[in-house]
């Protein structure tokens, strides 16, 4: 994933997306399960592409979470300098936003 793709998705979407990819990892395995009786040389042929972009699928999956935790640790670091830089508007920005959900969760 370039850097470029990398800045514009959230640790929401990379973990829906990690989900799905993963899922689709179990499916094709299943599928080659599946046709592993087959002798036909192109079916061999297709089920070995596959087996590797499966393998390498993984392991993109690996390196998208070891991303996304980076990203999540940097956020938080960020954030614990900026509340210690500002600690009254940290407090104030708090305050005011659970005013904002009590009073949301009181209205129901």
């Amino acid at each position: 994933m370039d850097s470029s793709t990398a800045s514009h998705t959230t640790p929401v979407s990379d973990d829906r997306m990690a989900h799905h990819l993963r899922t689709l990892a179990e499916e094709a395995e299943a599928l080659l399960r599946a046709s592993a009786r087959a002798g036909d040389e192109k079916v061999t042929e297709a089920r070995e592409r596959l087996r590797d972009e499966v393998a390498n699928l993984r392991s993109r999956l690996g390196d998208m979470e070891v991303q996304a935790g980076m990203r999540v640790k940097d956020a938080a670091h960020r954030t614990d300098e900026a509340v210690h830089a500002h600690p009254y508007t940290a407090m104030g920005a708090a305050a005011a936003i659970g005013l904002l959900a009590g009073l949301l969760i009181g209205r129901r």
